[in-house]
């Protein structure tokens, strides 16, 4: 009979085993003997893909991996205790894909020669301070980190001129949004030392995420308070780069909160009529729809700056209005631009 055990994916493993009872790799609870015995197994048989093995005791790839491979594929692993990575030369392609670390991770003075994926792996919290990667040379093409949970401190590594380091979905808690920024600032000077424009802005926008202000570095509130203001915003529009869309659904948004804003106090058309919402004139969804288009019209063209002069907006709330809109517009406006000629150059 084969293997019990049975991944995610409905991956299987077909060692033969008695009925009903999983392999030595798959094991938990594993003897001394046995654990003995695991080891001497993946070296016998040159493992090179361990899927759902379960590392119960220290694990040190210099131990076992005496033998040469093509490629290390970690996929569903447990580590239960250290998981000891370092002064290894890895010359062969390496994954690890949705392991779990419940104990310390090291990566100390390796060299990684070959391409390299890390993806939807779990960090003990414990660890999450830790610098799992201190003077690693990462020489291979590929350096991609992705969906990790808890993923642990990046400083100390040392990236070739050529190696593309992808960073995606490692979020993080409050406690420790200086690990997050640390990290995405590390993407961020290595996208910019290759030239990877497709991925600067989303570091940019991350490491903006993650940067803490602290009332202490500040000598009055007031300055703390800017200071608050000025990085939510910049938070805000960093990254738009990478998402156009979004950044278009934010320029109708903040029209449509204008052409709404502008029909509850009115404006005058060239002819010297006044239209203005008003609840007891309005009687149909179609009324109301009609003249909000008016209204959306007119922010349109304040907006934009182009101001044809078919409409004027009455009052000096509506005034104060218009001028509002009209330096977003202009500030919006200068952006959108850059960010499309940056993609023209791109």
């Amino acid at each position: 009979m084969n293997c019990k055990w049975k991944s995610k994916n409905n991956k299987f493993c077909n060692r033969n085993v008695k009925s009903g009872y999983t392999c030595i790799f798959h094991k938990n609870n594993k003897t001394k003997r046995e654990n003995i015995l695991f080891k001497h197994y993946i070296k016998k048989e040159k493992i090179t893909y361990f899927l759902g093995f379960c590392f119960e005791e220290d694990f040190n790839i210099k131990e076992i991996l005496n033998y040469k491979y093509n490629y290390l594929i970690f996929e569903e692993c447990i580590f239960y205790k250290k998981a000891d990575f370092s002064n290894f030369i890895f010359k062969g392609k390496i994954k690890f894909l949705n392991c779990k670390f419940l104990d310390e991770v090291w990566f100390f003075d390796s060299n990684i020669d070959a391409n390299f994926i890390m993806e939807g792996n779990y960090f003990e919290e414990k660890i999450i301070n830790n610098k799992i990667f201190r003077n690693t040379n990462i020489n291979c093409q590929s350096f991609k980190l992705t969906g990790n949970t808890n993923l642990p401190r990046l400083d100390g590594i040392a990236f070739s001129k050529e190696t593309k380091f992808i960073l995606r979905d490692c979020h993080y808690t409050k406690n420790y949004n200086y690990i997050g920024k640390v990290n995405y600032t590390i993407a961020e000077i290595q996208a910019e030392k290759i030239h990877d424009d497709k991925n600067i802005g989303y570091y940019t926008y991350y490491e903006r995420k993650y940067n803490t202000i602290n009332r202490n570095d500040f000598g009055n509130y007031g300055e703390y308070l800017i200071s608050k203001v000025l990085n939510y915003i910049a938070r805000e529009l960093m990254g738009y780069g990478e998402h156009l869309s979004k950044f278009f659904i934010y320029i109708i948004s903040i029209i449509s909160i204008f052409a709404f804003l502008y029909m509850l106090i009115g404006v005058t058309t060239a002819s010297g009529e006044i239209i203005k919402f008003d609840f007891k004139n309005t009687n149909s969804i179609f009324g109301f729809l009609k003249m909000y288009i008016e209204f959306w019209y007119f922010s349109v063209i304040t907006f934009s700056t182009v101001g044809f002069g078919d409409m004027t907006i009455n009052g000096i709330i509506g005034k104060i209005l218009v001028c509002l809109e009209v330096f977003i517009g202009i500030t919006i406006q200068s952006t959108w631009a850059a960010l499309i000629i940056k993609r023209m150059f791109r």
